[in-house]
């Protein structure tokens, strides 16, 4: 990430800030005038509870690599980093995921065709084809049963059905493990239809081929019935007719994908080696890189797959490469899970005990989680069990900062949940399927998330930061509404101090709503973020230095100096200078603002009461003096 867009990031907190402390600080300052006027009020309150928000908000900011978890903290800095906003932004995320689920199928059609190079005339010839089980099968899904924990909460919900949609594909294809060199239409009289009641492919899965016996599924591709044997088939319509049969994000396979990256309850669960555990570990790892990257300098790709990739962004082969550090800190992770704990730096790095079956007993009771509704409930559900758990409690007795703790976890984990649930079997099958139906090549004998994402680079990268964007916008948005709300305060503010009309301050927000929805193009591209969000707080305008004459005609245009854009900048150098500039820690307001607002009203005060400018200019008749008064 280049240094500009570090700063921007950096500038936008700053003013972020700045802005709400103006807020707080005039909040502090009503109420004293109030109180002095002899006026009753409510004392200014705050939760009994106060975290050390300026800690929290460090170790958030120390740890964040890209923009997504740069955008949590801006949204930090104003909400603040306790219970309240971390459910917040679940609620949101949640939000989130219900609308991307109905957009993933398209998403995962133009990615996956996009990465095969295809135009819409490529077609492949209908033919067996060959595909090791651990091709496609990356969380070992496939290994688990569809009845028993938590194989169950892993599949789809429904039952195995070869005409209804969305089907229980990953159900199916382990059907097909459990019945070996049985085809799909040797038991139902049915190969696999597409979302048009095309026929695509029958299948089967057989333990050898080639003299390996590591298990593999054979893919007969077939055509319509009305076309005669060996007729081309166009792959786009392969691909699009096979994932419209899908429903590619089951809630219940998303919260346990998400309590896996949280707590390897998965792994826990079935007693995974640390060779699983690893390559899961570094995965997660890479999406986050992935999330990280920057598309400022990609103007298209190609649709062969190969993007323009910005300098900085290289997903090259030393993209993949885990540093010392790196691999220390998921050589902590894998000795966490083995021992069935979990440990938090904000919770003074106690090792707490994971309770894996509760997790997944919550997660299977919960009603209507796959229409989506249970899901916000189901992670409150778990944030509170946990937090309020007595095995925690005795070793860290602070349930609010536990789960303040756990929310945040949660919130930065969600898109590689996302992620996790989209590359099942039943997504990456057709994939593996027309890469070889194409005769590209693929190697069966790299094994394991990271190589998959090594080996088809260019789709994960594009596919995992389209999902990314999508948890982008929502927090762009809801920085924007904040951002937005505090400039609502202070205009009224400066208004008042310039006496200008209601009308003006109108003017201002639609124009910069306007502006700023014209701007952000692409939720991946980071400069174009953080402008728009920089672009926002462009409400008090300064000049400075030497002006050309012909601009000083326009000068007449000017508001005019305002105590109020005044306090604001004293504010935001405060801040840079690492001076306090919130409420005090028993929730009292900062006196030390209010004494620099009390002085900047007074010096303004006395400059338009009794200051006045002398000038002087040259007429045909001599020098003349002039006067008159500043605004």
């Amino acid at each position: 990430m280049g240094a500009d867009l570090q700063n921007s990031y950096e500038e936008a907190e700053n003013k972020l800030k700045a802005f709400k402390s103006y807020a707080e600080a005039k909040q502090g300052i009503n109420k004293a005038i109030q109180k002095t006027q002899n006026q009753n009020q409510p004392n200014f309150d705050l939760s009994s509870f106060q975290l050390d928000q300026a800690e929290i908000e460090r170790k958030i900011k120390k740890k964040v690599q890209g923009q997504f978890e740069k955008l949590i903290a801006l949204v930090a800095a104003n909400k603040g980093s306790g219970n309240g906003t971390g459910a917040f932004l679940i609620k949101k995320f949640v939000s989130t995921i219900k609308v991307l689920s109905k957009k993933l199928p398209d998403i995962l059609i133009e990615e996956v065709i996009k990465s095969l190079g295809c135009d819409l005339e490529q077609t492949f010839i209908p033919q067996d084809i060959y595909i090791k089980t651990s091709s496609i099968d990356l969380f070992k899904i496939l290994k688990m049963s569809p009845t028993t924990s938590p194989g169950k909460l892993l599949y789809e919900p429904q039952q195995i059905s070869v005409f209804d949609v969305p089907r229980a594909t990953n159900k199916l294809l382990k059907e097909r493990i459990d019945n070996p060199d049985q085809f799909l239409s040797e038991q139902y009289a049915q190969e696999y239809l597409g979302y048009s009641t095309n026929r695509l492919f029958d299948i089967a899965w057989t333990e050898t081929y080639n003299g390996d016996s590591e298990g593999w599924f054979v893919v007969r591709l077939v055509n319509k019935p009305s076309v005669a044997p060996g007729t081309p088939v166009r792959v786009t319509e392969f691909i699009t007719d096979y994932y419209k049969t899908l429903k590619i994000i089951d809630f219940k396979a998303l919260v346990t994908n998400l309590m896996e990256a949280l707590f390897g309850i998965v792994s826990v669960k079935l007693r995974f080696g640390t060779a699983t555990i690893d390559d899961s570990t570094k995965f997660g790892l890479l999406v986050q890189r992935i999330l990280g990257l920057c598309f400022d300098e990609e103007q298209e790709i190609s649709i062969g797959g190969q993007a323009k990739t910005p300098e900085l962004d290289d997903t090259t082969d030393s993209f993949f490469e885990i540093t010392g550090v790196e691999q220390g800190i998921i050589d902590q992770r894998i000795a966490k899970i083995l021992k069935g704990v979990v440990s938090y730096e904000t919770c003074d790095n106690v090792e707490l005990t994971v309770p894996t079956d509760d997790i997944l007993e919550i997660i299977e009771s919960i009603q209507f989680i796959e229409e989506g509704d249970g899901l916000e409930q189901t992670l409150n559900k778990i944030t509170n069990q946990l937090s309020n758990d007595p095995r925690w409690s005795i070793k860290f007795p602070f349930p609010d900062q536990l789960k303040v703790t756990v929310d945040f976890d949660i919130i930065k984990n969600l898109s590689l949940a996302v992620v996790s649930t989209v590359l099942s079997p039943k997504t990456i099958l057709p994939l593996i399927t027309m890469i070889k139906s194409l005769g590209i090549e693929y190697d069966d004998n790299l094994k394991g998330l990271t190589n998959f994402t090594r080996q088809n680079r260019e789709l994960m990268k594009n596919l995992v930061s389209r999902i990314g964007a999508e948890f982008v916008r929502t927090l762009f948005l809801e920085i924007k509404k904040d951002i937005r709300s505090l400039a609502r305060a202070i205009i009224v503010d400066i208004t008042k101090d310039d006496q200008a009309t209601l009308y003006v301050m109108i003017e201002r927000l639609v124009a910069i709503a306007i502006a700023i929805s014209s701007i952000v193009k692409d939720f991946r591209r980071c400069k174009s973020v953080i402008d728009a969000i920089l672009q926002l707080f462009a409400l008090l305008p300064s000049n400075q230095g030497k002006i050309p004459t012909p601009l000083l005609l326009l000068t007449s245009l000017l508001p005019g100096s305002s105590p109020t854009r005044s306090f604001i900048n004293g504010i935001e150098n405060m801040q840079r200078l690492g001076l306090p500039t919130g409420p005090n820690l028993d929730g009292t307001p900062n006196l030390g603002l209010q004494s620099m607002f009390a002085q900047m009203k007074a010096i303004d005060r006395e400059n338009k009461e009794n200051g006045k400018l002398e000038g002087m200019v040259i007429t045909s008749t001599g020098p003349k003096k002039l006067y008159g008064k500043p605004v």
